[in-house]
């Protein structure tokens, strides 16, 4: 019989539950202030912060700025060898968008299926040599055939592991586990702020299963992102809590820690693991999520950020800004500036709008909007509308320490 309360009472957080109001409050703000012109762009953007965050976490060591000019290369057409830190890292981007994709209802989210799916499309299409499992010390692991051990994408571990100090469950009990998970965190049956309450308890209830070989780290956080959807927060993508793990890894390994703490007498609970120790995570968890919605409506508030924008174009302008190589880059006319931001009031555009808007001739807007193009300022492929995007040279400076 598994005896693990799936997540704590509310009343049990005190004046937490007023941060949880807090928090759905902010989010519903930020829904509300992004425009639609650059609501895609920043979903992808959030995309590449998470995949930065999640791997840092896990060791790989891969910058930000590698990871995005490998993609700008290959969205250009020049493919090249990448390093297995950078595969990685671009296996995690196609499993958020796979996640992302998933029709999930809230039943779903919570299912083994879904889990596991999530597992397996991390691993799909990474060579062989990524399922080999390591120990703490980069050494490959071998089965009681003396073989490489090896990871099942989208399948339950059938060996003993040991994470740190912690002993997760036989692979012989992992069915019952989460079996037991999948029923306890079903949304259909939680409701209102119990959302997020539900959904620090899984993050932790899952690490502590540890139900896969390798991999559980990315897949709880993934998993945690749909959760996050699913639990009511229409501005998740916009805004995302695995950033907030990633910056302090101490205190996000700390906080699981305490959550992993046995029963400390007869009132911490009615489970074999700590309320208590359950109680301070949910409320890391709970200050995490508040902190990153917090700055990213910061980052995202529409006067800021035109400002950075008029900034950028200015300095463009005067031919006074480096590319991610150092390099810099080509002197791009003001008028630039002028499509970008009506590019962000107004959203998709024709030409001919822009023209009549900007009071520009033709002949003055196509090169620049040709040169836009190409530096991925916007979309504007013959005989389309004109689009907003976020170019990858252009990151560092709209959204300044984002990474």
């Amino acid at each position: 019989m598994i005896t693990i309360i799936p997540f704590v009472s509310a009343h049990k957080l005190g004046e937490y539950q007023d941060k949880l109001v807090e928090l759905y409050m902010a989010d519903a703000a930020l829904n509300q202030t992004i425009p639609d012109s650059i609501r895609g762009s920043t979903e992808w953007l959030l995309r590449q912060v998470n995949c930065f965050y999640s791997n840092r976490i896990e060791g790989n060591p891969t910058h930000p700025k590698d990871l995005l000019k490998t993609q700008d290369r290959n969205d250009k057409g020049n493919k090249e060898e990448v390093t297995d830190d950078l595969m990685e890292l671009l296996a995690h981007l196609e499993a958020q968008i796979k996640a992302k994709e998933a029709t999930t209802t809230l039943k779903d989210v919570s299912q083994q299926d879904f889990i596991r799916g999530l597992h397996k499309s991390f691993y799909d299409g990474l060579p062989e040599s990524f399922l080999i499992v390591k120990d703490k010390d980069g050494r490959e692991v071998l089965d009681d055939e003396n073989k490489y051990l090896l990871v099942r994408p989208g399948e339950y571990r059938d060996h003993s592991v040991q994470v740190g100090t912690h002993l997760p469950p036989k692979s012989e009990e992992l069915i019952a586990y989460m079996g037991w998970l999948e029923k306890s965190f079903n949304l259909e049956k939680i409701h209102g702020t119990n959302r997020v309450i539900a959904a620090a308890a899984l993050h932790h209830r899952l690490a502590w299963i540890h139900p896969f070989q390798d991999g559980n780290g990315r897949v709880l956080r993934l998993l945690t992102d749909c959760y996050m959807r699913c639990s009511g927060f229409g501005g998740y993508g916009l805004w995302s809590i695995t950033r907030g793990f990633g910056r302090d890894t101490t205190a996000y390994y700390t906080a699981l820690a305490e959550a992993d703490k046995p029963r400390q007498g007869q009132t911490d609970g009615r489970g074999v693991l700590s309320d208590t120790g359950l109680i301070y995570f949910t409320k890391y968890f709970i200050d995490t999520a508040l902190d990153q919605v917090k700055y990213f409506s910061e980052l995202l508030e529409p006067r800021k950020l035109g400002i950075r924008i008029d900034y950028y174009f200015e300095m463009r302008a005067k031919g006074g800004l480096p590319n991610f190589s150092g390099e810099n880059l080509p002197l791009l006319k003001i008028t630039s500036r002028d499509v970008y931001r009506l590019l962000l009031e107004k959203g998709v555009m024709s030409r001919s709008a822009i023209i009549q808007h900007l009071d520009k001739g033709e002949q003055t807007l196509r090169p620049i909007l040709k040169q836009m193009e190409n530096e991925g300022l916007i979309s504007a492929k013959p005989k389309r509308n004109v689009e907003l995007k976020l170019s990858t040279t252009a990151i560092e400076f709209l959204f300044p320490q984002l990474w």
